[in-house]
């Protein structure tokens, strides 16, 4: 049974992940890495040596919703098989051939919550000084290099005022609601959330009703470019709301990575080396590689698998692509090995 397999069949849902991070400690030890379990419960792994410090940081945790996992004429298909256990799965597999480098250190890490509070990344970011290299595992694709997220917030919205008499002409909390929100999607218009829109997400809305006065509670999901301006949001925002309360939590920018320096020329040389066609990718999500760009190293996201199956029933992975995106990987990790040695 494949790595990828394993960590997929073991169920870790954000806050219940200690059990799979057993599995991918016990892992990592089998293939002669150096283990521990950090204070938050991060899975550790370091291999090699070297004074080249590179790092591997994934996700072992998944948003909740079981699918059944079966392997089918190659195909893996369970919760994880995409976002990100194939991508965490080929840090461990790529990494594995490091054990006696006296040129690089390989870390993988297996961070928690990352589909809800980032826990995990925000305690190495806190805990682990910056690196020379960081590669953050999440699915573009054994061709593709991922450069750059757009960030987030979320946006909280509340209306309380008196109740009247539905016959009159006078709106209710619940359609101020809608009519801000309505407001909000056409003064800041997209073209289909690419990567340089800034878009909204309604994903909550409540009303609730106490005494003599009734109310509303919104939360708007709100996704940013890497050209937004928070001092012109809040003054439009704080125009629209009206008697409204609106609060933003959250925040996280948008992240743009270099694409000119010796970690990119490693990863497209590797995937032209085993016959792909290297692309750069600028996802309109948000992953831990919008916290760990905070350590100012060279950065990108790589990893096996249709990012468009993330989060969904039917989310699966190619086992030959997870194969593929292993061998670019260790070629990756090679190529920055003899560039130390030349230098």
């Amino acid at each position: 049974m494949t790595l990828v397999e394993k960590l997929v069949r073991s169920y870790s849902p954000s806050g219940h992940e200690t059990e799979t991070v057993d599995l991918f400690l016990d892992e990592l030890a089998q293939r002669n890495y150096r283990v521990h379990r950090d204070d938050v419960g991060n899975a550790i792994g370091v291999i090699g040596k070297g004074s080249v410090n590179i790092y591997l940081v994934g996700h072992i945790d998944t948003v909740p919703g079981e699918i059944p996992v079966r392997l089918e004429d190659g195909t893996l298909y369970g919760r994880g098989s995409v976002d990100a256990k194939g991508a965490l799965a080929t840090f461990a597999e790529a990494a594995g051939v490091f054990a006696n480098s006296d040129t690089i250190r390989v870390t993988v890490i297996g961070c928690l919550r990352e589909e809800t509070d980032s826990l995990g990344a925000q305690h190495i970011l806190k805990t682990h000084n910056a690196p020379d290299y960081v590669v953050i595992g999440e699915p573009g694709g054994w061709e593709a290099i991922t450069l750059g997220y757009r960030g987030c917030f979320g946006l909280d919205y509340e209306r309380k005022k008196p109740r009247v008499h539905r016959g009159m002409p006078i709106a209710t909390p619940a359609e101020e609601a809608v009519a801000f929100y309505q407001s909000l999607c056409e003064l800041f218009p997209n073209r289909g959330d690419r990567f340089g829109d800034i878009s909204f997400k309604l994903t909550q809305l409540n009303t609730l009703s106490s005494g003599n006065h009734e109310a509303v509670k919104m939360h708007i999901d709100v996704r940013i470019p890497i050209t937004f301006d928070p001092e012109d949001f809040n003054s439009r925002v704080m125009k629209l709301k009206k008697d409204a309360t609106v609060t933003i939590r959250g925040f996280t920018p948008a992240v743009m990575a270099e694409k000119r320096n010796a970690l990119v020329r490693a990863f497209l040389g590797g995937i032209r080396a085993h016959g792909g066609k290297p692309q750069f990718k600028y996802k309109t999500g948000t992953s831990d590689m919008n916290l760990l760009n905070k350590w100012g190293c060279p950065i990108v996201t790589y990893g096996p698998g249709d990012s468009s199956l993330d989060h969904t029933p039917d989310e699966h992975l190619k086992l030959e692509e997870y194969q593929r995106a292993i061998r670019v990987l260790r070629e990756a990790l090679k190529k920055l090995e003899r560039n130390t040695h030349e230098s």
